[in-house]
């Protein structure tokens, strides 16, 4: 595979097409889940929809500037990327401008807007990693000079993560790069053992914070079950009470007082409740077309960067949403990550629309 950047003419002008479609869908989803939560709240029910709508603004301006911006410079770039992204996780734990919500560290605060570092750590680090293991080629399977480096960078990221804490992004981020390791042609024996270290760090975490652990048991039926496992219950009963095509778009009940973030982590479920399974599940059908799209531009890059650039981006995207529809389903544990563009959150909404503007740019690369 060259190393060298051709572009082509045409882009794949269906990942546009359906990034709008799901992101549009998710702006008409908040203002039917998050009118009376606004009203309540804020005295007005448009709050969330306007704030989401002035970040989908920014995240179309950050789609056709990725578009265009020449990969070259992103490469040239990658270790720009990874400097920012520790800056930005640890200044959400500077008291001036990383005000701690709800007992968590996420945001940093500007005053005119406010922004979660971790969402776009996970397209930074993409970009960090894709050319950091294009960079090292036949290096990155030297256990000093490739998987050392690799695992002191990761964790020392999972840290900041965890520590605000987020385990649900830290997870996403942790698999997304293992995965573009794997791809870079790692050692299969430094895989593995990273793959175990990996999952040994996630059990320890869980055990050390009781609302981690409560939420595992609650998962497997055991403890304080009931309890522990409310949201993913409401969850469950909001789809079931959907059917197969929904009680009606706005009808939903399950959004005014018994689900839990209904316009956030939870829109899935209401979407379920509206519209119906059927209906619901062409999102899960959106979101694995742009898988299928996202690894078939990885398979033809003309590139290793490209190649682990188009890897990343459609592996963060296709995990998110796989953490996310499976809570709601009680599949897994819930996490707390938001179904991407769907999902209430400006940081998340700006950042993914953003890797799938970079993304239909690497479909040049071929």
């Amino acid at each position: 595979m060259s190393s060298s950047f051709k572009l082509r003419r045409r882009i794949d002008a269906t990942i546009p097409i359906i990034a709008l479609a799901l992101s549009v869908f998710g702006l008409v989803m908040i203002l039917s889940s998050s009118q009376v939560l606004g009203a309540e709240t804020y005295g007005n029910s448009y709050y969330f929809f306007v704030r989401q709508l002035i970040s989908w603004v920014i995240g179309v301006g950050l789609f056709f500037y990725l578009l265009r911006v020449p990969l070259e410079t992103l490469f040239a770039n990658r270790l720009n990327f990874l400097w920012l992204t520790i800056i930005l996780l640890a200044l959400v734990f500077v008291p001036v401008i990383g005000p701690k919500i709800a007992e968590v560290h996420r945001w940093i605060d500007l005053g005119i807007f406010r922004f979660q570092p971790a969402e776009l750590a996970k397209l930074f680090l993409v970009i960090y990693f894709a050319g950091w293991f294009a960079a090292k080629g036949e290096l990155i399977k030297d256990p000093v000079k490739g998987l050392l480096p690799f695992a002191v960078v990761i964790s020392l990221l999972m840290l900041l993560i965890i520590a605000e804490p987020d385990l649900g992004t830290a997870f996403v981020i942790i698999v997304t790069a293992l995965i573009m390791f794997f791809v870079a042609k790692a050692n299969p024996w430094q895989f593995g053992a990273l793959v175990i270290a990996g999952v040994l760090t996630l059990i320890v975490v869980i055990y050390a914070a009781p609302y981690r652990l409560s939420r595992l048991t609650g998962f497997l039926g055991g403890g304080e079950a009931l309890e522990a496992s409310y949201h993913s219950q409401q969850a469950l009963i909001a789809i079931g009470s959907g059917g197969l095509w929904g009680v009606g778009f706005g009808q939903g009940t399950s959004k005014y007082a018994y689900l839990p973030q209904s316009h956030t982590d939870s829109i899935f479920a209401v979407i379920a409740e509206e519209l119906g399974f059927v209906r619901a599940s062409l999102i899960i059908l959106g979101f694995l077309y742009l898988a299928w799209r996202g690894f078939m531009i990885a398979r033809a890059a003309n590139s290793r960067f490209v190649q682990l650039l188009a890897v990343g981006i459609t592996t963060s995207i296709l995990l998110q949403a796989m953490v996310n529809i499976g809570g709601m389903l009680n599949l897994i544990p819930l996490t707390g990550v938001p179904l991407p563009l769907v999902s209430y959150g400006g940081s998340s909404l700006v950042a993914t629309l953003g890797a799938l503007g970079l993304l239909t740019n690497i479909s040049r690369e071929t």
